[in-house]
């Protein structure tokens, strides 16, 4: 079962429920969905682990509504933890985290500036023939040699984006999962 099978199910059995109730519930149930993906597993773990949705709905029918509203108590020393747990990640991205992510990134466009200058050099070799009206054979086909190694570099080179993207959403994710606590 999948997570938009499983929160529909749910979502289904929940309907006496007030919308504002249902709606948290499934809100909490997606974030264990989030929890679990971050962490590799797919939607059918996540979801086994979860439990059945029939069970879910029952035990959340079970509770008496007065307590819907009521917020849950706040945990001793929860605004000491968040503090530590945001000056925590604060020093660890600025001092570690940022400057190793600024550096792939650098290496990255570095890379995709000479595979694109490598590709576009029989233009450069065509327009220096234009201008000094010379034409050398082995400037020429030395070009054509930087074509293919420019053509052979840029699958890496977009490889190494799509890398560098889920690896930096993917670190953005757990510093969002990381402040609302649920490490």
């Amino acid at each position: 079962m999948n997570r938009k099978q499983f929160l529909t199910e749910v979502e289904q059995r929940l309907s006496p429920l007030p919308a504002e109730v249902r709606h948290e519930l499934l809100s909490d149930l997606s974030q264990h969905f989030d929890y679990g993906l971050v962490n590799g597993k797919s939607e059918s773990e996540i979801a086994h682990e979860l439990g059945n949705p029939e069970d879910i709905a029952r035990e959340a029918l079970d509770v008496p509504n007065a307590g819907w509203n009521a917020s849950p108590p706040l945990r001793q020393g929860s605004f000491a933890r968040n503090i530590f747990t945001f000056l925590g990640l604060l020093f660890l991205n600025l001092l570690i985290s940022i400057p190793i992510m600024a550096t792939l990134w650098a290496v990255w466009a570095s890379l995709a500036v000479v595979s694109i200058s490598f590709i576009v050099a029989p233009l450069l070799a065509v327009t220096d023939y234009a201008l000094n009206s010379t034409f050398y054979p082995a400037k020429f086909f030395f070009s054509i040699t930087l074509t293919g190694i420019g053509l052979l570099l840029l699958p890496g080179v977009r490889y190494l984006l799509l890398l560098m993207v889920k690896s930096t959403v993917r670190y953005w994710k757990w510093n969002q999962i990381t402040l609302r606590g649920a490490y």
